[in-house]
């Protein structure tokens, strides 16, 4: 079973490239869509701004920012896991440290911390998850807003 988790953390951990950290500031965006040389949409929302990356393949990478201008969730789907280290930054410890509340191999993982929740699952060419750090999401809002 840790054999398992150890092998799926390592191929999440270098897939794609650079994205905005989580916890990081909102200037950030601008370097991933850079990096990805994908398209740019943002959407303002009830106490949050949605920064939504597509790229060429067809991935997608939300980017939610409270009106502090802090990334406090973002969540991704595509053909590859993107680089959890680059896209958690300084939560990406968490992905040792959290409880593992769940763990499907080659299907799901659910990471549940103090203040650091991830969700990932998916098989072949079709990935999806999240990430969220509660005491980052703004009053009005709850974890569950991080799609």
């Amino acid at each position: 079973m840790r054999s398992i988790l150890s092998v799926l953390l390592m191929l999440m951990m270098g897939s794609l490239p650079a994205w905005a950290a989580l916890g990081g500031d909102v200037a950030s965006v601008t370097s991933d869509v850079q990096v990805l040389r994908g398209q740019h949409t943002m959407v303002a929302k009830t106490g949050f701004t949605l920064h939504q990356i597509t790229s060429s393949d067809g991935s997608v990478v939300n980017e939610f920012v409270s009106p502090a201008g802090v990334v406090f969730g973002v969540s991704w789907q595509g053909h590859f896991v993107p680089n959890l280290k680059q896209l958690l930054g300084s939560y990406a410890t968490n992905l040792q440290q959290g409880q593992r509340t769940e763990v499907i191999p080659r299907h799901a993982v659910t990471i549940q911390g103090d203040n650091f929740m991830l969700s990932s699952f998916g098989h072949g060419r079709s990935f999806r998850g999240r990430a969220v750090v509660p005491g980052l999401v703004p009053a009005n809002l709850t974890p569950e807003v991080v799609q």
